[in-house]
């Protein structure tokens, strides 16, 4: 058995010798009277097939039972000894999930068909050297018609500069790559293999078929905002010697290809002679609307569309797009019939997108499902469809949309997307992957969000679900960073009851050490920006922190050396929190190691701890991210006890706006930039690593880990030191 496909469904794997046993399998099931999908290639190595099964009456037991014995009768597969006695779909569900974790602890897994679309998962699989297990993986599906494994095949030969490979895949497979969803990253991957074959072997014929490549895709890559990149591939692999073509003497048509090389604003003067000679030319016309909406300017797009009195199929369509992207949702409503019948394909979901987006989704509902069902991919078709079907329940669904747009559109996902898409890959819409391949969507969800994510609905649920991936793939650092900012999230909305749960459960870990005392440290700090929130808060932190260090004192008479050295940042802590209890825990540690010399037990000697008061007086001090109550508490320890007098401070998006600009303005003078990596959000963490990269910033950057004041004053000072 596998994971359910919908919540009637569970999944039956197969292990056959040739095609021809599963065929007789899945044929002897549907004669028997069991509601089943269509045979597909299994997606986990030790199996070759796999079906799902709708429930008799709902049940389990049953199900298992029947299929148990037609199959047993075949004698083709293993299954169970007994049928399982699981009343509960959501526990049989658990163990089951625990059962496959057990069987699939192996390092090489197969790439499924979301991993196409996840390429950091297909580098990650490329870093570890299994290249080779996965192209043979992916022949063999693409061999199968698989369009997912096929664009992951180019993606693969692309990332791995197999180039040869890649323009033999093409010659072979040439109508199914054609049939792909387009987008410029595969126009550019394919036109890119074709010229640096012809770099290497100057044959003509390579030139030809990526110039062809590209001016067959270029008109629906200009469509799709998409062009530029595939353009400068096509002006480059034009040599010296070779110009771009003038468009004097050609037909009109081939004018029109012919200047779709040269950029949008450099070719409209051209389009605009064209139309002057040729008024009642519909495609030039086209095309200089198509010309004017890519340097933004949909309004003189608008102009020539309305300007044209025979309202063809394809005049509506352009029309009504520009009006979509331009928001314009009404308009899109007036424009097209109402009547689902009179709508072509195109029509049909360019006008349900409008509803989705004017808030009428139960009317979008059928326009949309009729584009997709008519093969409609567009991107402002898909992008409502897949929130309608995520939010309707139906991650399958869901999921089928969104790995096209997560390949043709990723930048078009919107923050609410990358919820939802999080959301439909832990519910198996992606299909069956591994629970490591899950928590990365719930990553790039919480990374490009940072703060904001407190706001959201979902807030909930992405961050306890996350949480729960971690720990399912036994990933202890992935696991601490989504500790903290569950926490954190529960201490910024005032759950007080549910955080000192989950701080009791962290609490446990430590005693188990499944987590090191420091690890508990250091996600404990992350929450004293609350203390002044909260007050049962403090004297909590501080309960901890005394119960830590009184534990570390005694460890280190034991082992009879000096304690680990994030002692002394403990007693920091300590003493900002409850002075009484620092003071309180110095007296222990002096009473301890009088006892211990008492009994001649040897104590390591405090000389070995150096006890100096830095000066940051010479410090330019950056810091950026972090927590408001944060930053102002690490600015005034530094100041007041270690002579800081120069610093800025760069909040996160989510409390003031931020630019490139802005921030290399604020910082490029400061020669040290510590930044706080939690609650900041992917774009500020981008903008500086950028601007270091660039060698814009002289200063010593460098990202912190720890999240609480004491932390971050702490990482400081190490670093100065």
């Amino acid at each position: 058995m596998t994971k359910q496909k919908r919540a009637d469904q569970i999944g039956l794997r197969l292990q056959c010798d040739e095609q021809r046993q599963a065929e007789e399998i899945h044929r002897r099931l549907r004669q028997a009277g069991f509601t089943i999908s269509s045979l597909m290639s299994a997606t986990h190595s030790d199996y070759t097939h796999f079906i799902y099964v709708t429930l008799i009456e709902n049940n389990i037991d049953n199900t298992m039972f029947k299929i148990e014995a037609h199959i047993r009768a075949l004698n083709n597969v293993d299954v169970a000894k007994k049928p399982v006695s699981i009343k509960d779909f959501r526990t049989w569900q658990n163990q089951f999930r625990k059962v496959i974790k057990q069987l699939n602890n192996d390092d090489v897994r197969p790439t499924s068909s979301v991993q196409e679309i996840n390429q950091s998962r297909l580098k990650q699989k490329i870093a570890a050297g299994l290249t080779t297990q996965v192209e043979e993986k992916l022949l063999q599906q693409s061999d199968n018609n698989d369009s997912n494994a096929l664009r992951t095949l180019i993606a693969l030969y692309a990332n791995t500069e197999q180039n040869e490979q890649l323009v033999e895949l093409f010659k072979v497979k040439r109508s199914a790559v054609f049939a792909l969803p387009v987008s410029g990253r595969l126009v550019e991957q394919l036109v890119g293999a074709h010229l640096q074959i012809y770099k290497e072997t100057n044959a003509p014929e390579l030139l030809r078929s990526a110039q062809e490549l590209a001016q067959e895709f270029l008109p629906e890559l200009e469509r799709l905002r998409q062009a530029n990149e595939v353009r400068k591939l096509l002006h480059l692999s034009l040599v010296a010697q070779e110009p771009l073509p003038k468009i004097e003497g050609a037909t009109l048509n081939e004018q029109l290809t012919q200047l779709l090389e040269i950029e949008p604003g450099e070719r409209i003067s051209q389009l605009d002679k064209l139309k002057n000679k040729y008024p009642k030319a519909i495609n030039v016309i086209l095309a200089l609307a198509d010309s004017y909406v890519s340097i933004d300017n949909p309004e003189s797009a608008l102009q020539i569309y309305q300007s044209i009195t025979e309202k063809t199929e394809e005049l509506q369509q352009r029309h009504a797009e520009v009006l979509l992207n331009s928001q314009r949702f009404q308009e899109v409503i007036e424009l097209l019939p109402k009547v689902i019948s009179e709508l072509s394909p195109a029509l049909a979901g360019l006008r349900g997108a409008a509803l989705y987006n004017l808030g009428e989704k139960t009317q979008a509902s059928e326009f949309l499902e009729k584009a997709w069902q008519g093969g409609e991919r567009r991107v402002q078709i898909l992008l409502p469809l897949a929130k309608l079907w995520a939010t309707v329940g139906d991650p399958v669904k869901a999921g089928e949309v969104y790995q096209i747009l997560l390949e043709t559109a990723d930048e078009k996902l919107t923050l609410s997307d990358r919820v939802l898409i999080a959301r439909v890959a832990n519910l198996d819409g992606f299909g069956d992957i591994y629970d490591d391949d899950k928590v990365s969507y719930y990553e790039l969800c919480v990374n490009l969000a940072g703060v904001r994510l407190r706001d959201l609905p979902e807030a909930e649920e992405i961050l306890k679900d996350r949480l729960d991936l971690w720990k399912q793939v036994q990933n202890t650092s992935g696991m601490l960073n989504a500790y903290a900012d569950w926490l954190d999230w529960l201490a910024s909305v005032g759950k007080w009851e549910d955080l000192n749960n989950e701080l009791g459960i962290v609490r446990k870990f430590a005693i188990e050490q499944k987590i090191s005392s420091l690890q508990y440290f250091e996600l404990l700090e992350g929450l004293e920006a609350y203390i002044n929130v909260q007050p049962t808060l403090r004297q909590s932190l501080a309960n901890d922190y005394f119960g830590l260090a009184i534990a570390e004192i005694d460890n280190a008479l034991r082992q009879e050396e000096i304690e680990a050295p994030f002692f002394q940042d403990l007693k920091r802590a300590l003493f900002y929190l409850n002075s009484d209890s620092a003071n309180e825990l110095v007296e222990y540690r002096q009473q301890r190691r009088a006892e211990a010399t008492k009994l001649n037990v040897q104590v390591a000697s405090d000389e070995n701890i150096v006890s100096t008061t830095q000066n940051l007086a010479s410090i330019n001090l950056a810091l950026v991210g972090g927590h408001q109550a944060t930053r102002r508490e690490v600015i005034r320890e530094l100041c007041e006890n270690y002579g800081l007098k120069n610093c800025v401070e760069v909040a996160p998006s989510s409390e003031a706006y931020i630019s490139r600009s802005n921030v290399q303005a604020q910082i490029s003078n400061c020669n040290l930039i510590a930044v706080i990596t939690g609650y900041m959000g992917h774009d500020l963490s981008q903008i500086v690593s950028d601007l270091k990269k660039d060698g814009t910033l002289t200063g010593n950057v460098f990202f912190l880990a720890c999240r609480g004041k004491s932390g971050v004053v702490r990482a400081i000072l190490n670093k100065v030191q």
